[in-house]
């Protein structure tokens, strides 16, 4: 006999397991460590570097490079002011939670598909809470340890012999990225409507 359209080969049923638990748990674990980054962070600022934007000539031993120039440095210290740990630390952590809220929102989105529910009302809201948090946490996460970088880059400019330049860099690949994961939710919430109006009818 074979199985309804909405069956799922067993082999894509261990798959899917084995995708989830693992997924779990290095999503958890990289949550982890995120947090243990930003508390670190605050109680021993010297323990991570920071990276500020910096012009600086690299030296050239032939070959047929013309020029180059490093446009980062990495920083051990433990002379930034508080201001500027606090918002590198939260930066951290906000990146940290969100990489949490994402991970169970993927979790609960494989559980539903190996129960044979890819449109059940828990996938809108597991899309929605990722593309919320891919979106809004990455911004948070960018501003709040940009301008982190922004005021060390200030307070190291004259200890790095005025190479460290004021400011950061913006990805805006994510915030575009959650985005689209929203647009995604309101497929599974159509999905789940379209699913309620058909039961029974065949």
């Amino acid at each position: 006999m074979s199985g309804s359209p909405g069956d799922i080969h067993p082999a894509d049923r261990v798959a899917l397991r084995v995708i989830l638990a693992v997924g779990l748990v290095a999503g958890l674990g990289l949550t982890a460590m995120g947090v243990f980054t930003a508390i670190t962070r605050v109680l021993d600022p010297a323990r991570y570097p920071v990276s500020v934007l910096a012009d600086v000539p690299v030296p050239l031993s032939g070959g047929d490079v013309i020029d180059a120039q490093a446009d980062s440095v990495l920083v051990h210290t433990s002379g930034l002011s508080p201001e500027a740990v606090w918002l590198l630390a939260s930066g951290d952590l906000v990146g940290a939670l969100t990489l949490g809220a994402v991970t169970m929102s993927f979790c609960v989105v494989l559980w539903r598909v190996v129960q044979h529910q890819p449109f059940h009302r828990h996938m809108y809201t597991a899309a929605l809470v990722a593309g919320c948090s891919i979106a809004l946490g990455s911004l948070l996460s960018q501003g709040l340890g940009g301008l982190g970088q922004l005021m060390a880059a200030a307070e190291l400019s004259d200890a790095l012999g005025g190479v460290a330049r004021p400011g950061f860099l913006f990805t805006p690949l994510p915030v575009v990225a959650g985005l689209g994961v929203l647009a995604l939710a309101y497929v599974f919430r159509a999905g789940n409507r379209l699913q309620r109006d058909t039961e029974g009818l065949v």
